[in-house]
């Protein structure tokens, strides 16, 4: 079982996707390769899949690590700082839910407050230096190793939800041109729903008391397709999907 660290009860703090957390996400690869028959597990056939903090990790695990043959990121990101300061207005909501959550859950590093003070200092000033926030945030940022991804091609899918005002579905759209650009083979999936509301439900266990939750079976097809040879691969593109409809 592996928890991302600083939270609930992993070691460290939260650095929000930073180098340490891709660092753990290869030693959990390391750890599936040397217990592969035990686990009955195949190595040669890794993919990565998270949620919200989990799909920023996903993608950028993928990136960092070729044993990863695909990758989706659910209600996850594509650029930090577009995420947190969208048309250059930082979300003061969305951050304080963030950091309250952290804070309760887990350990956060100071940093990421001090992170947050530039930016907003940065609307406030434009003359603010602020090269250390985006060199924080662009280490974060999927966008930024789009080459790396995409020079083996890897196979990604970008899933995010309409009325998300975390991260935003116009954000999700450019994730997928600029991975597609880069050589990607890219799945973008927009369904209705708020921040994660198309994913955790099924994901905690709850599915059944909710409308069906279809991203889930995209999800599971696009990994059959990609880690199974014999599967064929599903379209590359964009798809809506209504709530509670397959």
């Amino acid at each position: 079982h592996y928890q991302a660290r600083g939270w609930f009860n992993s070691e460290g703090l939260i650095e929000v996707a930073g180098p340490a957390d891709v660092a753990d996400a290869s030693a959990v690869l390391d750890e599936v390769g040397k217990r592969a028959a035990e686990w009955r597990a195949d190595a040669e056939a890794i993919g990565m899949v998270g949620v919200s903090y989990g799909g920023g990790l996903a993608l950028l695990g993928a990136a960092h690590d070729a044993r990863v043959k695909c990758a989706a990121s659910l209600s996850g990101w594509g650029n930090l700082t577009r995420a947190l300061a969208g048309q250059a207005a930082p979300n003061q909501v969305w951050f304080d839910i963030l950091m309250s959550t952290s804070i309760l859950v887990g350990r956060p590093d100071p940093q990421i407050h001090a992170m947050w003070e530039s930016l907003v200092s940065a609307v406030v000033d434009p003359a603010a230096n602020v090269d250390p926030l985006l060199a924080w945030a662009e280490e974060r940022s999927p966008e930024a190793f789009a080459a790396k991804m995409c020079g083996r091609r890897l196979p990604v899918l970008v899933s995010n939800n309409a009325q998300d005002e975390l991260f935003v579905s116009d954000a999700a759209l450019m994730l997928r041109q600029t991975l597609h650009g880069a050589g990607c083979r890219v799945q973008l999936l927009i369904n209705q729903g708020v921040h994660a509301m198309a994913e955790l439900p099924s994901l905690a266990g709850i599915g059944g008391l909710v409308a069906h939750q279809p991203v889930w079976d995209e999800t599971l097809r696009f990994m059959q397709a990609h880690l199974r040879p014999s599967k064929e691969p599903p379209p590359a593109g964009a798809q809506q999907r209504e709530g509670g409809h397959p």
